[in-house]
């Protein structure tokens, strides 16, 4: 599929092997760790285990994001409980297309709304990360209580749930989009998956 020349194409293509050094160099930039549950520098060896870890996991999706061919970012999967799918994210690049993470967000909507046995996408979100505490308000995620945080740099911090009902988001899809800049919902037709 060839998209218009502003909107990007957006594939999601699984994790694997060829991806591993990438993924590391992301997950240890200080930007990505300091809004993760555990904050502190991966090794090598740390991430080749999880990835062998990943492999044997049914439970768990891990998917590059691809921006035009180009790989920017990661979108992951686990399933929380029975009918719950919870996901998370990140840009590992910052020279990226405007609106990027609404892509991430609307993909991980509609992924979790094409698994037919999931009822629920569920999302957790340190207190300190008011970006994306932003955008699940703009898309309309419902606030459940809180977790307890933990201590960082001497503050202490909540971990934010949230849950959005996957029959919502396919009822409401086209609705949530229409509020979104006019540019996000027309490259939100070029988000794709690839098994």
């Amino acid at each position: 599929m060839v998209a218009a020349k502003q909107y990007p194409v957006s594939q999601f293509r699984p994790l694997t092997k060829a991806d591993l050094e990438l993924i590391w160099q992301w997950r240890n930039q200080p930007d990505i760790r300091r809004n993760m549950h555990n904050n502190t520098p991966i090794s090598w060896h740390e991430h080749l285990a999880w990835y062998e870890k990943l492999q044997c996991d049914l439970s768990r999706n891990v998917f590059v994001f691809y921006q035009n061919e180009r790989p920017i970012g990661v979108l992951n999967f686990n399933q929380h409980s029975s009918g719950v799918l919870e996901w998370g994210c990140y840009l590992g690049e910052t020279n990226v297309w405007p609106g990027s993470g609404l892509l991430l967000e609307i993909a991980a909507l509609d992924y979790a709304a094409m698994q037919n046995d999931q009822h629920t996408l569920y999302a957790e979100v340190l207190s300190f990360n008011h970006s994306v505490l932003k955008m699940h308000q703009l898309f309309g995620y419902h606030p459940q209580p809180d977790l307890p945080g933990k201590l960082r740099d001497n503050a202490t911090y909540q971990v934010k749930v949230f849950h959005y009902p996957l029959a919502a988001w396919r009822a409401n899809r086209d609705a949530v989009l229409a509020r979104l800049p006019k540019q996000i919902a027309a490259a939100a037709s070029f988000i794709q998956f690839t098994q």
